[in-house]
């Protein structure tokens, strides 16, 4: 049996303009997080999603391991392991959330940080059923797909008995819990809300013939942060 550990990003700089970046805590927990796999088993290979605050994890984790004298592997970019587009979808549907419900009418006035997280989980969840679909935009199926491809490009790939880590972000690692489940689209979006940042989900496969079966990926452990010395965030 393999192992793949799903590692969500450190905190992003929530609120700013650029928020595809790591905060002074996403940081620390991604020095956390290095200092942690530099403890367990050696890792074989290390893959990461090509946006700036999973690299940036990888990047940091990857330097506080060297600093206790462990060299993790070199990182692999893969695209598919990339979030879903949440900035394009609120660009585009929570215009369409302020027409149809007079709850976020204050969203073009007066928005406060409650109603702007109540208006994410509004369009997410029309997002992830489908409901609402924008000409352009990664439909719910098709992240699923994206995300598919990839952890199968990454678990067909390895040798048996081995150990690898996937930076990632919370959307993917709901998928993956989902895929092991056989659980709908819409609820492996709902698991990854609860995802915290650079928490690890750790799964086992069969590196042999390794297929989407029930009796081929296990989950064994899911958002753990014991790692995170007192560094926990969700956001």
């Amino acid at each position: 049996m393999g192992t793949l550990l799903l590692i969500r990003h450190g905190q992003a700089s929530y609120g700013e303009v650029d928020y595809d970046r790591l905060s002074a805590r996403g940081m620390e927990q991604a020095r956390a997080l290095g200092r942690s796999l530099a403890r367990g088993r050696p890792l074989d290979r290390v893959y990461a999603g090509p946006l700036r605050r999973q690299q940036e994890t990888i990047a940091v984790a990857t330097e506080a391991a060297a600093a206790v004298g462990v060299t993790l592997p070199a990182v692999e970019t893969l695209p598919e392991l990339a979030e879903y587009p949440a900035f394009e979808m609120l660009q585009h549907l929570v215009p369409k959330l302020v027409a149809e419900d007079p709850k976020f009418a204050q969203l073009t006035s007066a928005p406060t940080p409650r109603l702007l997280d109540q208006a994410f989980h509004a369009v997410l969840g029309r997002w992830s059923r489908d409901e609402w679909v924008v000409d352009g935009v990664e439909r719910v199926g098709e992240f699923v797909g994206r995300v598919r491809t990839g952890l199968d490009r990454v678990l067909r790939a390895q040798a048996s008995g081995a150990r690898v880590a996937a930076i990632t972000s919370a959307g993917p690692i709901g998928v993956a819990v989902g895929l092991t489940f056989g659980i709908p689209d819409e609820r492996m979006v709902r698991t990854s809300i609860v995802i915290r940042n650079a928490s690890i989900t750790e799964l086992v496969f069969r590196s042999q013939s390794f297929d989407w079966q029930p009796d081929q990926l296990s989950l064994v452990a899911f958002n753990v942060t014991g790692h995170l010395e007192g560094l926990v965030t969700e956001r």
